[in-house]
């Protein structure tokens, strides 16, 4: 995980955050990490501040989810909603994350984008995906840190780490069980979604209490290793 500007610093009393405070954090954090972040990551906010129009629209919706924090009336709180935040920022870069890892192109995209979002105009809906994937990425990249720079809770930074992969292989089972269905067929994991959803939740749970060692990822990872489910997909027939 890349450190923060101020990280070689000893941490400070702890204080209400402020929105600016948040915002030129991350700001600064963006930077850097398009500097010496690991690959994807230097990547993602490379993209964001090579593209102006881009930048803005992650600028306007991050500054709003920071301040979803700087409302909060205790530090405490505030905490807790910054937390928060990090699991939304990475709910929210699931779909095109899959379409991307998967390479799901054709049929299977178009099937999949309006097993997800409907019935849409289908460019339009892909391209305001992507954007979403960029933004919410930068904005996990930053809450991440925040958590473990400004929280100094490196307990919660482990746990999201696994819970990441966790929430992938989910995601992964959700959106296959979704394609297998147009073919008339089950999805190794898809009887278990349900019950991966609620082992999700309940580690999400664990995780904001501040217990992120109740979590049983390793029960979730022989699920999925059980399972076979990294097998790939038979291709849909194309049209």
């Amino acid at each position: 995980m890349l450190n923060s500007p101020a990280s070689s610093l000893p941490p400070r009393a702890a204080h209400r955050f402020r929105c600016a405070e948040l915002m030129e954090y991350s700001e600064q954090h963006l930077a850097k990490t398009a500097q010496f972040g690991p690959g994807a990551d230097a990547m993602f906010a490379t993209r964001l501040l090579q593209d102006v129009s881009l930048y803005q629209t992650w600028a306007h919706s991050h500054e709003l989810l920071m301040r979803s924090v700087t409302a909060s009336a205790s530090r405490t709180r505030q905490a807790l909603q910054l937390k928060r935040v990090t699991f939304l920022t990475l709910h929210r870069k699931a779909p095109f994350e899959y379409l991307r890892d998967r390479r799901v192109t054709g049929l299977p995209r178009r099937i999949l984008v309006r097993e997800l979002f409907g019935a849409q105009d289908y460019t339009r809906c892909i391209l305001r995906e992507h954007v979403a994937f960029l933004t919410a990425a930068c904005s996990f990249i930053c809450a991440d840190s925040l958590c473990e720079q400004r929280l100094h809770d490196q307990a919660f930074c482990r746990a999201m780490e696994h819970y990441y992969d966790a929430y992938t292989e989910y995601y992964r089972a959700f959106c296959d069980s979704l394609l297998a269905a147009q073919m008339g067929e089950l999805a190794p994991l898809q009887p278990l979604l349900p019950y991966l959803r609620y082992r999700l939740k309940i580690i999400r749970e664990h995780m904001l209490a501040g217990a992120p060692q109740q979590s049983e990822f390793t029960e979730l990872q022989a699920l999925y290793a059980a399972s076979g489910d990294t097998q790939k997909l038979r291709t849909l027939r194309q049209e």
